[in-house]
């Protein structure tokens, strides 16, 4: 089947982003074996932060898409719904590994990871909102690409025994079935050039931001 300009773009951006994790020194280490939990500590700690918001930024957007993109809104509120609860995972992964709750919530997280969650509420809320789904088809292409290895290599690095893996392991699994849903509804629903055009530029802005957050994880350390 031929692809839509929307998914072409997407499939460039996500080998980009995928090399440009895999070249991090915070995935670099996971891989060789060499896991660190340190910045792992750090990684959930800004998963923890983004994840809390993602189901009410998708919510949002749902809302605004409700009179123009009424598909797109159905599957937003859809996917809102799974994405609850999901802070709580990488929550309940740091308490496995002894951080406190109260020092999770009041930790900042890195400045890329706080540029990403006030983009994508201005994408959300004030911009074209159908742009999200740069957003969402960029982390959850990572899930499905790299987040079962990863799981595998923290799991052995760090000998946790499948414990502290909700997040990372939960993810590996889910996102296949959304990165596969995500494509099938923007190359069924996405046709205006401009929704094609944010979503694209979406995409770019979060590509940067996100393999941006693992190198300045890397760089602070717990």
């Amino acid at each position: 089947m031929m692809l839509t300009t929307v998914t072409q773009h997407l499939l460039n951006v996500r080998y980009r982003v995928l090399e440009g994790l895999k070249d991090s020194a915070s995935i670099k280490s996971v891989l060789a074996g060499k896991a660190d939990k340190d910045i792992y500590i750090k990684y959930l700690t800004n998963v923890y932060q983004y994840a809390q918001h993602s189901p009410k930024v998708i919510a949002l957007a749902a809302s605004r898409c409700m009179n123009t993109h009424p598909q797109l809104a159905k599957y937003l509120l859809h996917h809102a719904e799974e994405e609850q609860g999901h802070d709580l995972w990488a929550l309940a992964d740091l308490q496995d590994l002894g951080v406190n709750e109260s020092t999770v919530k009041l930790a900042y997280p890195v400045p890329s990871c706080s540029a990403m969650i006030g983009f994508v509420y201005y994408t959300a809320g004030y911009a074209n909102p159908v742009g999200l789904f740069g957003w969402l088809y960029v982390l959850e292409a990572m899930g499905n690409d790299i987040g079962g290895i990863i799981a595998e290599q923290l799991n052995d690095g760090l000998s946790l025994s499948n414990t502290a893996l909700r997040f990372v392991a939960g993810h590996g699994i889910s996102d296949r079935d959304h990165t596969t849903d995500l494509t099938e509804v923007m190359n069924t629903y996405v046709k205006n050039p401009q929704d094609v055009a944010d979503i694209n530029h979406v995409a770019d802005v979060i590509a940067d931001l996100y393999v941006r957050m693992f190198t300045e994880i890397a760089k602070i350390r717990v």
